[in-house]
């Protein structure tokens, strides 16, 4: 939907959301590198496995490490709500590219400074994502609250009355997931509208389909408290209680930095993805497509 956006936006050229080269053909072509190079790629979410796939088009020696059992990082959970499944086909296109392309990928692997270190790259793409924000207003909370991707990951500790605390395109997207099983779910957004993010040609169609699911939409709740029981804030200066049984947090992503932060001033590094910010789908794989330019 993202290039469909694009047509109503002011002085933007049209773009796609899985082709980073569309429209910069001239500048996005890919030529073989000089100098081969001992390529290591940290993270296997979309940054990290269009780095590794367009660096190993270009003739590096490409290895990829991701520390859990599979690729697509985020992927694999955007691909689970309702109208989404059109995201697996990425995922296997790249896992097809990665073999073809001979790029070694190892799974199960978790990065630190000194094990890259240890790996002598010659040159290091550190694409290993960002973590569910998890706020202060938590920390009394016990195991009725779950992140947005644990339930798009299948955990199954779900109950009824439900609260998604947050209404961007996460919460959103958890929240229709989440309706095809329970009836009684509460979106609580800080803003005055639910859906930011979600462009100008999917918003609507979104918010449609959560009408019509009865998902109660609850804004300008500023959270104060989440508990056991629920969750409290302020509207308009007013104190609100909003009860539930299982509470998912939808409330952005944190970059992990870490290890990109230890590699500083060793050699070529490389840093893209959400791991500098979070991203989309098609910054993270802009990003990822540059950095395979790069080296």
């Amino acid at each position: 939907m993202g290039c469909r956006d694009d047509l109503f936006t002011d002085g933007a050229s049209i773009s796609c959301r899985v082709n980073p080269a569309m429209g910069k053909e001239a500048e996005f072509r890919i030529v073989p590198a000089a100098t081969p190079k001992r390529v290591l790629v940290v993270g296997g979410g979309p940054a990290g496995m269009e780095a590794a796939r367009v660096a190993a088009r270009r003739g590096h020696h490409v290895t990829l490490w991701e520390k859990r059992p599979i690729l697509g990082g985020q992927l694999n959970h955007a691909a689970v709500p309702p109208y989404k499944k059109g995201i697996e086909t990425l995922i296997v296109y790249f896992q097809l590219q990665l073999r073809k392309l001979g790029v070694k990928v190892e799974t199960g692997k978790a990065a630190t400074a000194e094990t890259v270190k240890a790996f002598r790259p010659e040159a290091v793409i550190v694409a290993m994502g960002s973590a569910p924000t998890i706020p202060d207003t938590c920390c009394g909370a016990g195991s009725n609250v779950v992140s947005a991707l644990d339930v798009l990951g299948g955990h199954k500790d779900i109950r009824e009355k439900i609260i998604v605390v947050g209404g961007g395109r996460t919460g959103c997207e958890t929240a229709e997931f989440l309706a095809q099983r329970f009836k009684r779910i509460t979106i609580l957004e800080m803003l005055e509208e639910i859906g930011s993010g979600l462009g100008l040609v999917l918003r609507p169609r979104v918010l449609k389909r959560i009408k019509d699911a009865g998902i109660q939409i609850e804004t300008s709740v500023k959270i104060t408290e989440i508990t056991e029981k629920g969750v409290r804030g302020l509207r308009n200066g007013r104190s609100e209680s909003f009860d539930a049984e299982t509470i998912v947090l939808a409330m952005g992503m944190k970059s992990e930095k870490q290890v990109a932060e230890d590699l500083r001033g060793m050699g070529e590094v490389h840093v893209i993805g959400d791991c500098v910010e979070p991203r989309n789908i098609r910054e993270a794989l802009v990003e990822g497509y540059t950095a395979g330019l790069k080296i």
